[in-house]
């Protein structure tokens, strides 16, 4: 079986102008925009494009059967991806010095490790890191990423490089 599939003209974050060729997956709504999820032949993934930012688009002749997609779980997916930002998948954990519960509800997939003390808590969660690490830095200093290493180290190195924008 194969699905209809569509050629868009967008507009990107970055103000580039691209064509795509692209099957739907999955229309959604976070953050006051709507978004449409759709397999991308070319980079052999689903991509996430802001409904408002196509310009133009048409349907296409050329056709992506089923079996060259990847399946997508809307549910799942919006459980991990914050401010509509993928990446790459990943487990957090972090102490967390903030109302609790607003970390825990940002991150549906997460749970409490551990109560250091009165305002402290550890907290793990899973979701995709490019996102989340946005979330993680508007936290300010209630935030502290504990592991991965890696993923500790892209947090300090977007402090410093944030820090290095207000030295005179």
């Amino acid at each position: 079986m194969q699905k209809e599939t569509i050629t868009i003209e967008y507009l990107t974050q970055r103000h580039k102008y691209i064509t795509r060729t692209i099957a739907p997956v999955a229309l959604t709504f976070s953050d006051y925009y709507f978004y449409i999820v759709s397999y991308n032949p070319q980079f052999k993934k689903n991509i996430i494009y802001r409904l408002d930012r196509i310009l133009n688009w048409k349907y296409s002749d050329q056709k992506i059967p089923d079996d060259q997609r990847i399946p997508f779980d809307l549910g799942d997916e919006k459980k991990k991806i914050q401010l509509m930002y993928p990446g790459t998948p990943i487990t957090v954990q972090f102490k967390y010095t903030g109302i609790v519960e607003a970390a825990l509800d940002k991150f549906p997939i997460s749970k409490t490790i551990k109560k250091i003390d009165e305002q402290t808590f550890l907290l793990e969660v899973t979701t995709y890191d490019t996102g989340a690490l946005m979330w993680f830095l508007s936290q300010k200093d209630m935030v502290t990423i504990v592991s991965p290493p890696e993923f500790r180290d892209k947090m300090k190195a977007t402090i410093q490089r944030m820090l290095a924008n207000y030295e005179d």
